[in-house]
C-alpha cells in the first residue's frame, strides 16, 4: 500500500462479491480490496478513461494492485429503486438503455482484451447508483471489446431470469419493455450473453433451465 492510501481497518464494510470486498473509509472515500489476486490497476485506469469520455463513473482517487481507492456515489442501486418504488420501472429501463447508448458512443482503449467495441458485461441494475448527479456505473471488473449487442443482452438476462417475488414481476416487465425500446431486439446477441453468463460463475440448475429456455424462446 502506497503512503497515500489509508488502512480500511477502522472503515465500514459495505460488500463482498465473488471477487473483492468494499469497505467505506471514515474519510469518505470507498474502497475495493482483492481477494483473488486480481490487479486492479487496469479497472483504476479504465475508470479515468471513461470519465474523461463522459461515462458516469466514481472518480479514482488511487490504486495499487490490491486495493482500488474510489469515490463514495451515496444514493440507492437502480434495483433496489425498482423494488421500492415499482412505479418507475419503466423510466428506471429507459436509464439503463442510456448508459448502453453512451457506451455505445466510447471507443474502446487499447489496453483492453477482445476486439470490437467497449463493453461492461455486467451492466444491470445491481451495479448502477442513483446518485445526486444522476445514475452512476460501477464494477468495471469484466470490461473487455466485443460486439455492443451482447453487453445489451447480458443487461436484459441479468432482468429476465433474476428471481422475484410475483408482485415484482409487474415492474420488470415493465423495466425490460422500456430497456428494449431504446436499445432495440438482443434476440441474436442471447446465446452468446447465455454462455457467458453461465461460464463466469457457477449458477444454480433453476437459472441454467431459465437462460435455456430464454434462448429457446428468442429463438423461434
Amino acid at each position: 500500500m502506497t503512503s497515500r492510501m489509508r488502512s480500511v481497518a477502522h472503515g465500514q464494510h459495505l460488500a463482498s462479491g465473488r471477487e473483492s470486498d468494499v469497505y467505506l473509509r471514515p474519510d469518505g472515500l470507498l474502497v475495493k480490496r482483492t481477494r483473488t489476486g486480481r490487479d486492479l490497476r487496469q479497472e483504476a485506469a479504465l475508470m479515468r478513461y471513461l470519465s474523461r469520455h463522459g461515462v458516469p463513473v466514481p472518480r479514482v482517487h488511487d490504486v495499487t494492485a490490491d486495493e482500488l481507492v474510489m469515490e463514495y456515489v451515496p444514493g440507492p442501486r437502480m434495483s433496489e429503486e425498482v423494488g421500492a418504488h415499482p412505479w418507475r420501472a419503466g423510466a428506471l429501463g429507459r436509464d439503463l438503455a442510456q448508459l448502453h447508448q453512451r457506451l455505445d458512443e466510447v471507443r474502446a482503449p487499447d489496453f483492453l482484451s477482445g476486439s470490437g467495441k467497449l463493453l461492461h458485461l455486467d451492466l444491470h441494475p445491481g451495479n448502477v447508483v442513483l446518485g445526486p448527479d444522476g445514475p452512476v456505473v460501477l464494477d468495471w471488473a469484466n470490461a473487455m471489446k466485443g460486439d455492443r449487442k451482447v453487453d445489451v443482452a447480458l443487461s436484459w438476462l441479468s432482468m429476465a431470469v433474476a428471481r422475484l417475488r410475483p408482485s415484482r414481476r409487474l415492474a420488470r416487465w415493465r423495466f425490460l419493455k422500456s430497456f428494449l425500446a431504446e436499445c432495440g431486439d438482443v434476440q441474436e446477441a442471447l446465446p452468446e450473453a447465455a454462455e457467458i453468463r453461465l461460464a463466469r460463475h457457477v449458477r444454480d440448475e433453476a437459472e441454467r433451465d431459465a437462460l435455456r429456455k430464454l434462448v429457446a424462446l428468442h429463438r423461434r
